[in-house]
């Protein structure tokens, strides 16, 4: 008796844990299901919705969560960026993407360094900015890229560019 009661009381948690979901996945279950204003925002994924895996919904129903906090600024920011990343071509989305993995592979310190030499870039007068970036591309369209011509880390490449160190 003790063993069926147990088997039940098993049962009965998972039934619970399956139906404990976040509003996100409850409402990632059908199209039909979510509000007008999610659908207005996901309207591009309408025809896949009902395909796409529970994870992918939900993951894109948190996205609708943060442009709908965004101000109207922001989210021209934002569709700005998407712009530019649809415009880039395979192999370059590939290396921003690789660098993104390599900066969040590097140590804490390391990473906070390289968002002070940011800041600090972000400081410079405008035309500094300017020269900086032209510097950038100049390289950068070489052979062998920026790459070859600053060899080292992230922080000896801001160096080389001239970008000046954090204090």
């Amino acid at each position: 008796m003790r063993t069926a009661v147990k088997n039940l009381l098993i049962t009965a948690m998972l039934v619970l844990c399956a139906t404990l979901t976040t509003p996100a996945q409850a409402a990632a279950q059908a199209w039909n299901d979510l509000s007008e204003e999610q659908r207005d925002v996901l309207q591009s994924v309408k025809d896949n919705w009902d395909r796409m895996p529970e994870e992918r919904r939900a993951q894109l129903l948190r996205g609708v969560e943060r442009w709908q906090a965004m101000t109207p600024e922001q989210r021209q920011r934002a569709q700005q960026r998407l712009q530019q990343w649809r415009s880039l071509t395979p192999q370059q989305r590939r290396t921003i993407q690789q660098r993104r993995e390599d900066f969040r592979r590097m140590p804490p310190e390391q990473r906070a360094q390289l968002r002070l030499r940011y800041e600090q870039l972000q400081r410079l007068p405008p035309e500094e900015r300017r020269r900086i970036r032209e510097r950038f591309r100049e390289l950068r369209s070489q052979p062998g890229g920026i790459e070859r011509a600053c060899p080292g880390d992230a922080g000896q490449r801001l160096d080389c560019l001239g970008v000046p160190r954090a204090p």
